[in-house]
């Protein structure tokens, strides 16, 4: 299609994977569709880049948990490249003595976990089995779109298929979500375990990407809420090729299907005409029209600087203006010419998901740090050596490791440039705590901090969910009342990013809810 004439039916600014997930939906139910991303590939945060010459990494997020097979298989991502190199990767927390904890997916793996934790044990089978109850609930929840909050029909259905799914889980689920919903996980992992270690592990994935630490009120729904979107997926799984193979996958979907993806493409402003959205303006002053705009940009950024104030209400501005992401994790990077040697780890299990998280006790003293815009003495981390299982991401005999860095600020004083080599130093001690001499093997790396995320992959705040996961900004909440159905009150324009239901994670249920309700109400908002 040529530029200046070119008509569509849809535009979707941004690129990354909801919004790819989003054009490829559209696309392939028929709708002209064009994509456009400013940077030079598509993918945000779920891209994969080199190290160095010959050594390849997911760049940001770097294990796929809640993508939904039913997008995967209606976009035939497998028709377009996507492979696995391992699918439901282990989870083992990390002990500076060698006396790691397995957490069980198997009855083998359970009685192992009981020899070595035998005090909390049972406690633990009956943690699982509450959270993953509750989470049962909540999941039907996360992949559909909310219901109109001004629609008291609506209201009564959703309402109605949530007493039944309570009812079918048992009278005290509903009870239990309730009394949850204020709880601090560290609170609740006090009361029913013994283990530092294993507390810590529970609480960091309470707690991974926000700024909260683990006696912060509201995180034992957290927990809830992240087993309920891995619920959505196929269990903790690594891409062949890293990452960015999810987002090459989706690119392919919408070329198939008649989509145009423009890459170095920036939109500046959304055109408005007779009160609703009829287009976009390129960088350099090109417009494309369209009767529908997609945007996954994060809805302040949407709708403050691309729409303008001008078309917009008072009320939402200042509700708009609060909706400021701050990132809380850094990532790291490195290329090793060895694979580490994790002191009493055994050798089939480094390729597991890795977490270094000793204590309660030092999680919250991070994420205390963190608030103050000071960095963690002792960071938690999550590891992946992702080239173990799958080795085209290294040379033969080498290795990549893939490092999130939990409670991490976004903001400095001075600045991030001179905290940079503090970071690093802290981060490679303690991975020295648990791989003695692994310092000899790094050859290459990098590291991400908050602010570089944003740069370099255009995740808004470099934060991972893009918006509070507070219940106030959930569901129909997210980002704000009038924004909560992707439907923006300008009409024409919708929303399909981690900012909106059900928030963020490479889970792609954004942009297809979006893409979904746009078909269902034939594009008029």
């Amino acid at each position: 299609m040529k530029w200046g004439g070119a008509l569509y039916d849809a535009i979707v600014i941004g690129g990354g994977h909801n919004g790819l997930v989003a054009a490829a939906r559209l696309a392939s139910s028929g709708a002209r569709v064009l994509l456009a991303e400013a940077g030079p590939r598509v993918g945000g945060a779920a891209t994969t880049s080199e190290i160095t010459p010959g050594y390849s990494v997911s760049s940001v997020a770097h294990l796929l948990e809640g993508f939904p097979r039913r997008i995967e298989r209606k976009l035939k991502l497998h028709k377009h490249g996507l492979r696995y190199a391992a699918r439901d990767v282990a989870t083992v927390a990390l002990d500076r003595d060698g006396h790691h904890i397995l957490l069980p997916r198997t009855r083998k793996e359970f009685a192992a976990f009981r020899d070595r934790l035998p005090k909390d044990a049972d406690s633990y089978r009956e943690y699982v089995a509450r959270r993953r109850a509750l989470a049962e609930f909540v999941a039907p929840l996360l992949g559909e779109r909310p219901p109109a909050l001004n629609d008291p029909e609506a209201l009564k259905r959703f309402l109605r298929r949530s007493v039944w799914r309570a009812a079918l889980k048992g009278g005290r689920t509903m009870q239990s979500l309730l009394h949850m919903l204020p709880e601090a996980i560290g609170d609740r992992l006090d009361a029913e375990f013994e283990a530092p270690l294993l507390k810590a592990a529970l609480a960091f994935d309470a707690t991974l990407g926000g700024s909260e630490g683990p006696y912060a009120p509201g995180t034992s729904f957290r927990a809830v809420l992240r087993e309920a979107m891995r619920m959505q997926g196929q269990g903790a799984s690594l891409p062949v090729g890293g990452l960015g193979a999810v987002s090459d996958a989706l690119a392919a979907s919408v070329a198939a299907a008649g989509g145009d993806v423009r890459v170095d493409t920036r939109v500046v402003r959304i055109l408005v005409e007779e009160g609703r959205a009829a287009g976009v303006e390129l960088a350099g002053g090109v417009e494309v029209r369209a009767a529908l705009v997609l945007s996954a940009l994060a809805p302040r950024a949407t709708m403050l600087e691309l729409v303008g104030t001008r078309h917009i209400e008072t009320g939402d501005i200042h509700e708009l203006r609060h909706l400021v992401p701050r990132g809380a994790a850094a990532k790291v990077n490195l290329a090793l010419d060895r694979l580490p040697q994790f002191t009493g780890l055994a050798p089939e299990l480094h390729g597991s998901r890795l977490l270094i998280a000793p204590s309660l006790a030092g999680l919250d003293e991070a994420a205390n740090a963190a608030r103050g815009g000071e960095l963690p003495f002792e960071p938690g981390m999550e590891l992946l050596l992702p080239s173990v299982t799958d080795p085209l991401l290294a040379p033969e005999g080498q290795h990549v490791m893939s490092i999130i860095v939990h409670h991490v600020p976004h903001t400095m004083p001075g600045g991030w440039e001179p905290h940079r080599e503090a970071l690093v130093q802290r981060v490679v001690r303690m991975l020295g705590n648990y791989a003695p001499g692994i310092e000899d093997a790094m050859f290459a790396g990098e590291i991400l901090t908050p602010p570089d995320i944003e740069e370099k992959y255009g995740l808004a705040g470099g934060d991972w969910h893009q918006g509070d996961l507070r219940l106030d900004r959930l569901f129909a909440f997210r980002p704000a009342p009038a924004y909560g159905r992707y439907e923006t009150p300008l009409p024409g324009l919708w929303l399909c990013g981690a900012g909106s239901h059900p928030g963020g994670g490479v889970t792609g249920l954004p942009g297809w809810l979006a893409a979904g309700a746009v078909l269902a109400e034939g594009g008029d908002a």
